[in-house]
C-alpha cells in the first residue's frame, strides 16, 4: 500500500476524509499540509458540510443566465480542471495508478453526465424558444388584424384600445421570456465560458504535455496499457474540445507573430528605423496580448 493510500486527512471545507494530496478530491478545496508519517488522521472543523455530490462553483461568467445553468456550466469547468490536476499528481508520483484510475474514471463519468445534461437542456430550451417565437408572431398578427378591423369601422376605438393593450402586455411578457431563453442557451453553448481564452489555452497545453508524459510512461512500462489506452483517448477528446474553442485565436496569434518576424527582418535589412521598428513591435505585441484576455 502506498503512502498516499494510507495517509488521509479531513477536508476543512466539505468535512470528508480524503487522500493527503494538494486538493480535496470531492470539493476541490486546497488541503492543509499533510501530517508527518504515522499520523493516520487529522480533523479540522468543517465550516460548511456539503453533500457528496456538491461541486465548488466558480465565479460565473454567464450574464443573464439562470443560477442552475451557471452551476452546471461552472461544474463542467471544475471537472476539466480536476482531471488535469489529477494527471499532474499521477505523473509526479503523488498518487498510485490504482487510485488515479479510480478517480479519473469517476470524474470522467461525472463530466459525461454534466455534458449530457447540458445537451438535453439546450434541446429543451430551443424547443421552448421556437414555441414562444410562434406565439409572439401570432400576437403581432392579431395586433395587425385588430388595427385593420378598427380602420374599417368593425371595431370601435375603445374596444381596440382595450384589446390592443391586453395583447401588448402578452407581447412584452413573451419578449422577456425570449430574452431569458436566449441568455440560457448562450450560456449553455459557451462551454468553459467562465475561463478566459488564455486560461483555456494554458489548460490545453497542460493536457498536451500530460499526454506526452503518459505516452513516455507507457513506453517505459510505468503504467498499464489498459490504463494508458483509456486515459490517452479521454485526454485527446478534451484537447480536441479545448482546441475548437480557441482555434481562431491561435490562428490570429500565428499571423501576428509572422508579422512580427517580418518586421524584425525588415529592420535588419535597414528598411525601418529603430523608432518605427520599436513602435510597430509594441503595437503587435499588444494585439497578441489582447487575443488571450
Amino acid at each position: 500500500m502506498s503512502t498516499l493510500e494510507e495517509r488521509r486527512i479531513r477536508c476543512p471545507n466539505c468535512g470528508k476524509m480524503v487522500p493527503a494530496m494538494r486538493y480535496c478530491i470531492y470539493c476541490g478545496t486546497k488541503l492543509p499540509q499533510a501530517p508527518p508519517t504515522g499520523a493516520r488522521e487529522v480533523s479540522f472543523p468543517s465550516s460548511k458540510p456539503a453533500p457528496p455530490s456538491t461541486i465548488r462553483v466558480r465565479r460565473p461568467f454567464f450574464p443573464g443566465a439562470k443560477s442552475e445553468i451557471e452551476q452546471l456550466m461552472s461544474g463542467i469547468t471544475v471537472l476539466y480542471e480536476r482531471k488535469s490536476s489529477l494527471l499532474d499528481f499521477f505523473q509526479s508520483g503523488e498518487v498510485s495508478e490504482k487510485v488515479f484510475l479510480k478517480l479519473y474514471k469517476e470524474y470522467s463519468e461525472k463530466l459525461n453526465e454534466y455534458l449530457k445534461a447540458r445537451a438535453a437542456k439546450i434541446d429543451e430550451l430551443k424547443s421552448s424558444l421556437e414555441e414562444k417565437r410562434n406565439a409572439l408572431s401570432n400576437i403581432k398578427m392579431q395586433l395587425e388584424e385588430l388595427e385593420v378591423r378598427t380602420k374599417i369601422g368593425e371595431i370601435d376605438p375603445a374596444t381596440y384600445s382595450r384589446q390592443a393593450e391586453k395583447l401588448r402586455i402578452e407581447e412584452r411578457g413573451l419578449n422577456e421570456t425570449l430574452n431569458s431563453l436566449n441568455a440560457d442557451i448562450k450560456a449553455l453553448e459557451n462551454i468553459l465560458g467562465d475561463k478566459k481564452p488564455g486560461e483555456i489555452y494554458e489548460l490545453e497545453r497542460k493536457l498536451r504535455k500530460a499526454k506526452s508524459a503518459l505516452e513516455k510512461m507507457g513506453e517505459e512500462g510505468k503504467v498499464a496499457q489498459e490504463t494508458l489506452k483509456f486515459v490517452i483517448s479521454d485526454v485527446e477528446k478534451m484537447i480536441g474540445l479545448l482546441d475548437s474553442l480557441i482555434r481562431d485565436r491561435k490562428e490570429k496569434e500565428k499571423k501576428l507573430r509572422e508579422e512580427l518576424e517580418t518586421l524584425q527582418t525588415r529592420y535588419k535589412l535597414s528598411e525601418l528605423s529603430i523608432e518605427e521598428y520599436e513602435r510597430r513591435k509594441r503595437e503587435i505585441q499588444s494585439e497578441i496580448a489582447k487575443i488571450w484576455e
